[in-house]
């Protein structure tokens, strides 16, 4: 078969213009593949309700990438999530503002008992519709399908039954095994069966880190193929960005979504405590958050940054363009990785970890034992601290401040107007990705098993096989 001919269809419910970092695998696999003999076509979702949205992403897509889209059943309306300036009191809410949020409980408690395996099973119909006619009208090669969500895989599965062609099932969370998993005991037994009809099914497991390949493997001992392709960067993503500089201030980033599992307190009680007694100057201290700061629905990480009076040093940017967050971690002091506290959280490498390695400022990460802690301790990324520790996570943060403190006299921090570019890191090496290490098992200092293209070159190689 001419390399020229064959065809991927990408399965991603989250795609551009939907933004946010659960695009981007899919995103860079559509816009390396076609430099590997791939035509990527993706089935992806109407996105007009949709509450989180980045066009400036497309702009990354090459001409040779089709993108078809299939529309959702909307059952409920979308919660927009607002995000921007300091923190704002709480003293105003009000007894309307209470039934809406007793409402929306109710509401997220029922919508978890009959949306299986996830909000987006409602695209399912119009989705499996679509990839039909995708895959016999381009004669399509294979399947591809990421998740989550977890509908993703309904649908590829279905295709794959339908058409028969090879199915690629990509995870890029675990699902049944997720630590984020339902309670609903029956539901759970529900998602079990749909997993393990999707495992095996499917031609290959894909996912993207050891640790849950190995899960995969022992929970299902008779899959095909099992393989992994880590997450990673874009090297083009860190060409031109423009660094956010804040003269004068200790700066920490931190870009993603805060939930009952992850959250900022306790680093916010370290700041407090070390102001407190003397040990950092709270003047010098800010603390910046993309994304989503509180959840939907709750106030707990907002009431944390009144409760301790650090209204001045907290700002709460909502979401962003990507290439704006970018800006922001690269004229950071201090990339924070705070992950989740569940017993399996070791398990995870957050995505951002593969950012910050590119930007290459120092992280702070509150994170317990496992495959991302590994990436840090081995190429001295930053500093790992107990994310349930206290007096660990003050450690962490004294010592980068001192260290700050010390550039700052030097005469060496951007922040303090001097010539140094990018404190922690090479000054002389412009906007080149850092390159510091591989896989953490390996002896090698080589960084490109983390690099997008070479992500997707592994995908078609694979696909390659396949066919």
């Amino acid at each position: 078969m001419d390399r020229t001919t064959k065809r991927v269809l990408i399965v991603a419910y989250l795609f551009p213009p939907i933004g946010g970092g659960g695009v981007q695998r899919a995103l860079k696999m559509a816009k390396y593949l076609g430099q590997f003999g791939w035509e990527p076509h993706i089935l992806t979702v109407a996105p007009s309700h949709h509450v989180t949205l980045d066009l400036s992403l497309l702009d990354q897509l090459p001409e040779d990438v089709k993108i078809h889209r299939a529309s959702e059943i909307k059952i409920r309306r979308p919660v927009v999530v607002q995000g921007g300036g300091r923190v704002q009191s709480a003293s105003s809410e009000g007894v309307r503002s209470k039934l809406k949020k007793s409402a929306k409980a109710f509401l997220k408690t029922m919508k978890n008992a009959v949306m299986i395996p996830d909000d987006q099973i409602m695209w399912y119909p119009a989705a499996v519709k679509k990839g039909l006619e995708v895959i016999r009208e381009h004669h399509i090669d294979v399947i591809f399908s990421t998740a989550g969500p977890y509908t993703n895989h309904l649908v590829g599965r279905k295709l794959k039954q339908k058409t028969g062609k090879p199915w690629i099932a990509d995870f890029r969370d675990p699902w049944t095994q997720n630590m984020h998993r339902p309670q609903f005991k029956w539901r759970r037994r529900i998602e079990e069966r749909m997993e393990k009809g999707v495992m095996e099914s499917s031609d290959v497991l894909l996912t993207v880190t050891n640790s849950f390949a190995k899960n995969f493997n022992q929970k299902y001992p008779k899959l095909k193929r099992v393989e992994v392709i880590h997450n990673g960067y874009d090297a083009a993503d860190y060409q031109d960005i423009c660094a956010v500089e804040n003269p004068g201030k200790f700066t920490f980033i931190y870009a993603g979504i805060f939930y009952k599992e992850r959250n900022p307190r306790l680093l916010l009680e370290a700041i407090r405590a070390l102001v407190d007694e003397g040990k950092i100057n709270k003047d010098h201290i800010l603390l910046k958050f993309a994304g989503v700061f509180d959840y939907p629905g709750y106030t707990e990480n907002n009431d944390a940054v009144q409760r301790l009076g650090l209204e001045e040093n907290v700002a709460i940017m909502g979401n962003l363009p990507h290439s704006q967050v970018l800006g922001e971690m690269k004229g950071a002091n201090v990339l924070l990785l705070i992950n989740d506290v569940t017993p399996d959280a070791g398990n995870y490498i957050p995505g951002k970890l593969f950012e910050y390695m590119a930007i290459g400022n120092p992280i702070l990460a509150l994170s317990l034992p496992g495959e991302s802690t590994e990436i840090i301790e081995k190429y001295r990324l930053g500093e790992v601290v107990q994310p349930k520790n206290l007096q660990e996570i003050k450690a962490g943060v004294l010592k980068l401040y001192e260290e700050w403190k010390e550039k700052a006299k030097e005469g060496s921090d951007p922040r303090q107007g001097k010539a140094l570019k990018h404190w922690g890191s090479d000054p002389h090496r412009g906007n080149a990705v850092i390159q510091r290490g591989s896989d953490p098992s390996s002896q090698t200092t080589d960084t490109s098993i983390y690099e997008r293209k070479n992500q997707a070159e592994q995908l078609a190689r694979l696909m390659d096989e396949l066919i």
